[in-house]
């Protein structure tokens, strides 16, 4: 694979992504938030996802469009996001604060759940494809031609700290306010543990490109190209393949305890009970496979129970509970 092909997941997004905006450009149209929206009445392609507490789900896509729900994802309100360029990637350190990033160095903040939110300076124009916060103080976002901006002033400020290689970074996670980890195209990891500062490059057991990552503690897992999925038990310093029913690109994963979701290409869903060192193909609605889905989230509620969600293109989406998936 070519390093300008950026990609297959990259490539996937540009196109639908070119196509939202054209249409947008064309119409010229000044939409108003829409309120109370079914879960189905939602078409947009959905890119990145958050639970912020047992009811509160947020979701985000293509357009500039940021959808909130607080009844566990039955409606959705649409929340203004002042921008119509592409969402990549949303995180909630808890229930109150938030970060989105996007196109072109885009950076949304909310400090009320989600319900509103307001640019800051990021300080770069690449595309910023994944963001992490582990606090609501440190945070660090990562994207486009080695693109990396941290921040320890809960985004008041950024700062730039580049890697020295041009290769596209797809995800991020912090770990605590001192370690964290980036997986990218070939393969491509690299670790930190000076809160960002610095990055380097670690042992990858794969060439394939890597376009998503998520953290259960202090347990890493990541997935990409042709199904690969990855879990690292130290932190992100050494990484293991799973075993896996399924070749199909990987663009979204969520582990809680032994249980995981892994989503991606062509509709595909895989299940894992083991704490994500083996994953099994779900079968699903053939309906289902005309789409791909971008992102999964996983919560453990108050009362012990695992449950979650996940969307994709056209606003496909799903609930999960415990190993139980409903369209």
């Amino acid at each position: 694979m070519q390093h300008k092909d950026k990609a297959t997941l990259f490539c996937l997004l540009t196109v639908t992504i070119a196509s939202a905006i054209l249409t947008r450009t064309t119409q010229g149209l000044a939409d108003t938030p829409a309120q109370g929206l079914k879960r189905q009445e939602i078409r947009d392609n959905i890119f990145s996802s958050a639970i912020l507490s047992d009811t509160e789900y947020l979701i985000v896509g293509d357009r500039g469009k940021i959808f909130r729900s607080a009844d566990r994802g039955e409606t959705w309100d649409e929340m203004a996001s002042g921008t119509e360029v592409p969402l990549f990637s949303v995180s909630f350190p808890d229930s109150t604060y938030g970060w989105i990033t996007g196109k072109s160095g885009l950076i949304l903040h909310s400090s009320d759940g989600g319900k509103s939110w307001t640019p800051q300076k990021s300080g770069t124009d690449k595309h910023l494809l994944s963001v992490s916060f582990v606090d609501p103080k440190h945070g660090c976002a990562a994207g486009d031609w080695g693109s990396i901006v941290v921040t320890e002033d809960g985004g008041a400020t950024w700062d730039g700290v580049n890697l020295e290689e041009d290769i596209i970074l797809y995800g991020v996670q912090l770990i605590d306010t001192s370690r964290g980890c980036i997986i990218g195209e070939f393969g491509r990891i690299f670790g930190t543990e000076d809160g960002g500062r610095t990055w380097g490059s670690l042992p990858s057991p794969v060439e394939q490109s890597l376009f998503c990552l998520c953290r259960d503690g202090d347990l890493l897992y990541a997935g990409g190209l042709d199904g690969v999925l990855l879990y690292s038990q130290d932190r992100g310093v050494s990484w293991s393949k799973a075993n896996r029913d399924s070749e199909q690109s990987i663009y979204g994963i969520a582990v809680k305890g032994q249980t995981g979701w892994a989503v991606g290409d062509s509709g595909t869903m895989l299940n894992s009970h083991d704490g994500g060192a083996s994953w099994q193909a779900v079968e699903i609605p053939m309906l289902m496979k005309l789409f791909w889905i971008g992102t999964a989230s996983l919560h453990s509620g108050s009362n012990g129970e695992i449950s979650g969600f996940g969307a994709g293109a056209h606003g496909v989406f799903f609930t999960l509970k415990g190993s139980t998936l409903s369209w």
